[in-house]
């Protein structure tokens, strides 16, 4: 199986009753759906509309978390590397 690319940024847009985590060519990677009257809703437990808002927002930030991450780790390497010599 070839693994997928979603070029980024990624996006947050809201929709109704959802938020949609697009990649830049506008390809939907995650939906987190919220209801307006999370109480009245007939499913499972609902999210409101900021804690659906609040989740989309992290996952749009995993592609720059992972940069952070790998940096931080380049970094940690080369002055280990540097303590050793």
């Amino acid at each position: 199986m070839t693994a997928r690319s979603f070029p980024t940024p990624w996006i947050v847009n809201e929709t109704t009753g959802a938020f949609r985590v697009e990649d830049s060519a506008g390809d939907p990677i995650a939906w987190t759906y919220f209801a307006d009257d999370p109480e009245g809703f007939a499913g499972p437990a609902a999210m409101t509309r900021d804690e659906a808002h609040r989740i989309a927002k992290a996952i749009a930030m995993i592609p720059e978390m992972r940069t952070i991450i790998r940096t931080l780790q380049e970094g940690l390497t080369e002055t280990e590397g540097e303590a050793e010599t």
